[in-house]
């Protein structure tokens, strides 16, 4: 088989952001076929502190604030404002927290959740003048990527400041890479760079030295490199006097240096391409999904008419995606039973081979489920997945013929208890997930000797897949006070008559 960039990228999915005039958002490229998972148009992507993180790109250069957006497996995890940063471009995890480029004001800001942004490099005094935009982190240490020093408002857009960009290291105080065009996402590769120089539209490779080796035309401006073995994945703009032209990402043989593929996006401009861990880039898919009821809910309202409609449309507010909700909403629906058989209820540890309870006492037993079937399984409407605990009576005396006594399997037997409270699924649970959780069980009022069955239920269509079993010994309850006080009484009553 011909190796390919898909198959470097193994497991992980590609995803490419993007912006323009017509919108944007984030991309998933795995497939060869770009796959719009929003359209929230966005600028910086990066992985950091067990998050996908993301940049809003908003029209103009002075938007009111910058917005960023973090993701984990389950979907959204936060949103953060920062008023004090104007024309975010890229983000970068550094030194234990996400760091954040303006263009505007030429500053890299450290931000964490809740505090206020902190100012840990500049370049520039003047609007814009340098253009800062791309970070990375080479051996621990942050460079920044610029158009150049200037003391005017975007001097480096003359034809003579055309080639004074550079890659800075904001700790050694050098610049690693100089004179080049408008530079973009320098990459290091171990023994040398790879970086776009956006207005010559090329991707770029450097010696350690900083100088040039090769160059290969994108044939449109270059912004937006990732690196999978010997395939560099470049993006490349539409030509903005090309009314219907669209933005496309390049892939770069490394060994002979030229474009062997490309892939069409369906947005102007890219500006980042990343390499994600599956489970982060479905937990962007899912987004605001992250609480899989809430968007059950989104798309049972979008079937009511308007009598029953709880809003006008003009009051409505679509958080979840149509696909995300309606694939999540599978999730409420009646389970095949062959996909009911690939699920199961474990043990967290051993489980003691006798237990005892007294009647009625409630306990919490940790279990783990899986998920092996093809769908998800989640605790949402009309039918919801849950996790309980039968009891079976086992020192019962066999039914007499023909009593339709049955027992849990539906065969004649003993005696079934009443059931245990049940456990909600505490996430969405896709296929191939394993969770844990607690499974109040409750003990029957009567003492005697049960078997208890922890397994999966779903409302209206009963139990199913593997179970965890074990026997319990259940003991008569203690009396509390009150109501020896209560029998001691009535026996003194009695007895006085």
């Amino acid at each position: 088989m011909t190796a390919s960039w898909q198959q470097a990228l193994g497991d992980q999915r590609l995803l490419v952001s993007g912006f323009g005039r017509w919108g944007g958002g984030v991309y998933d490229l795995t497939s060869g076929a770009a796959v719009a998972l929003d359209n929230i148009p966005t600028s910086g992507l990066t992985l950091g502190g067990g998050r996908l993180w993301r940049a809003l790109r908003a029209p103009g250069e002075q938007t009111a604030a910058c917005e960023v957006m973090s993701y984990d497996a389950r979907g959204l995890r936060s949103y953060e404002r920062y008023d004090t940063i104007r024309d975010p471009h890229d983000l970068c995890w550094h030194d234990g927290a996400l760091h954040v480029s303006s263009s505007w004001d030429g500053i890299v800001w450290r931000v964490e959740p809740g505090h206020d942004p902190i100012v840990v490099w500049q370049g520039g005094s003047v609007p814009d003048s340098w253009h800062v935009n791309s970070l990375l982190e080479v051996d621990g240490r942050l460079h920044v990527c610029a158009f150049g020093r200037f003391d005017r408002h975007k001097a480096w857009k003359t034809e003579d400041n055309a080639t004074s960009g550079m890659v800075h290291d904001t700790v050694r105080g050098v610049d690693v890479l100089r004179r080049l065009a408008h530079p973009h996402h320098p990459r290091w590769t171990g023994d040398g760079w790879l970086l776009c120089e956006s207005t010559r539209g090329t991707l770029t490779e450097c010696d350690v030295n900083g100088r040039v080796l090769r160059r290969v035309a994108i044939e449109r401006f270059s912004r937006g490199l990732a690196v999978l073995g010997r395939w560099a994945l470049v993006g490349g703009n539409a030509h903005r006097d090309e009314e219907d032209d669209r933005a496309e990402m390049a892939v770069v043989d490394l060994r002979s240096f030229e474009v062997v593929d490309r892939v069409a996006l369906p947005c102007l401009e890219i500006y980042d391409i990343l390499a994600t861990p599956f489970e982060m880039a479905r937990g962007l898919a899912l987004g605001f999904g992250a609480n899989p009821a809430r968007a059950v809910e989104q798309h049972r309202g979008s079937e009511r008419d308007a009598p029953r409609a709880s809003a006008p449309d003009e009051a409505r507010l679509q958080l979840v995606t149509p696909r995300a909700a309606t694939t999540l909403a599978t999730a409420g629906q009646p389970l095949d039973k062959r996909q009911g058989r690939r699920c199961e209820v474990g043990a967290v540890g051993e489980l003691p081979s006798a237990t005892t309870m007294a009647a009625g006492e409630l306990r919490r037993l940790p279990v783990t489920v899986g998920n092996r079937s093809s769908v998800a399984l989640a605790t949402v409407p009309p039918h919801p997945i849950r996790v309980g605990v039968r009891w079976l009576r086992l020192d019962d005396d066999p039914p007499a013929a023909g009593d339709g006594r049955q027992n849990v399997l539906g065969q004649p037997g003993r005696r079934r208890a009443r059931r245990s409270p049940m456990a909600a699924l505490p996430r969405l649970l896709h296929p191939g997930d394993h969770i844990e959780l607690e499974v109040l069980m409750e003990a029957p009022d009567e003492p005697g000797h049960y078997e208890a069955r922890v397994a999966l239920h779903q409302k209206g269509q009963g139990w199913f897949g593997r179970r965890l079993r074990f026997e319990v010994t259940v003991v008569p309850a203690d009396r509390p006070l009150f109501e020896e006080l209560v029998g001691d009484t009535q026996a003194i009553s009695r007895g006085g008559r």
